[in-house]
């Protein structure tokens, strides 16, 4: 009975530690910063985005021209106010 009882303790540590949710999953949404170019090269940037964060969640600031070439880095995630970076 010990025996049973010690691989079944050991089967579930394994279970939680191979576990594919990250041990402190972020909260709310992505916030991203966008970067705005002017052609296809990705060498001049002509406008920029920094997303931002309030209570009523992401939101954003554009600056400049927008475009069809586009990046956008993760920089945080928003939770009603609540910021928390990377």
């Amino acid at each position: 009975m010990m025996m049973k009882r010690s691989l079944l303790g050991g089967a579930l540590a394994a279970a939680v530690l191979v576990s594919p949710v990250p041990a402190f999953a972020q909260q709310g949404d992505p916030v991203y910063n966008t970067r705005y170019f002017s052609d296809a090269t990705y060498t001049v940037e002509v406008g920029f985005d920094p997303g931002t964060c309030n209570y009523w969640g992401v939101g954003s600031g554009h600056t400049g021209q927008a475009t069809n070439y586009i990046q956008y880095q993760l920089v945080g995630y928003c939770d009603h106010g609540n910021w928390e970076p990377l």
